[in-house]
């Protein structure tokens, strides 16, 4: 296995039985490929890599807003599956098991003050580019739509109030809007209660929300 500060593997060119474990790994589950990885099969990281390095990438880019931060995480989160396959117990399903090691490696990136995500309002929340967007639905309530000029505004402001949510409100706030991850998952992702996830996520909307009605008082009062 790699050392600590090593890259994660690409590994060395495959034998041929372990090009033909590689040819059926489609048919695999997460679970039996970690239980091939633990086994020191290389054709089952790579078959691991190839369902999430893409997803994982996405799922980092939304804590960070940084693209090469992203990778480097998503990079660490893959090496460190490799360092723990041993270790791995499917009581969980792996895909929780395996954001989880992200969102603690990017929770832990953003403590560190290097990088500061500012989520931007204007992009569609989650992988669907056609999604909805954040200020839509945070303007939803309002009797009239927002003019162009006040959407500049109110992204500014949402973004700024966004910048400065309590750490565990703003992870959490991603993951439901970037990710449209069940609350289960999540709070299993971030070691909380379904009810301390529901809690963050209703008062971080409510602090946004309070940005609009600034927004709209400052408009009335200019």
């Amino acid at each position: 296995m790699p050392d600590a500060g090593q890259k994660p593997p690409h590994p060395a060119p495959l034998s041929s039985g372990e090009h033909e474990q590689g040819a059926d790994s489609e048919q695999l589950t997460d679970e039996q490929l970690m239980e091939r990885l633990a086994q020191g099969s290389h054709a089952a990281f790579e078959a691991l890599l190839a369902r999430y390095e893409t997803p994982v990438i996405t799922f980092c880019y939304a804590f960070m807003r940084n693209r090469e931060a992203a990778e480097d995480l998503a990079q660490e989160t893959f090496m460190r599956v490799f360092r723990n396959s041993r270790r791995y117990q499917p009581v969980a399903k792996f895909t929780t098991w395996l954001y989880r090691i992200a969102a603690n490696l990017c929770i832990n990136e953003l403590k560190k003050g290097k990088l500061r995500q500012s989520m931007s309002l204007d992009e569609p929340a989650g992988p669907n580019p056609e999604g909805s967007k954040i200020i839509d639905r945070l303007a939803s309530n309002h009797a009239s739509p927002l003019s162009d000029a006040e959407r500049r505004e109110a992204q500014g402001l949402i973004s700024i109030a966004i910048d400065h949510l309590p750490d565990e409100q703003r992870t959490t706030l991603i993951l439901v809007e970037f990710h449209h991850m069940p609350y289960q998952e999540i709070a299993e992702i971030l070691g909380v209660t379904v009810s301390a996830i529901k809690m963050r996520v209703k008062r971080a909307r409510e602090t946004l929300r309070e940005m609009l009605k600034v927004l709209e008082s400052q408009g009335k009062d200019g």
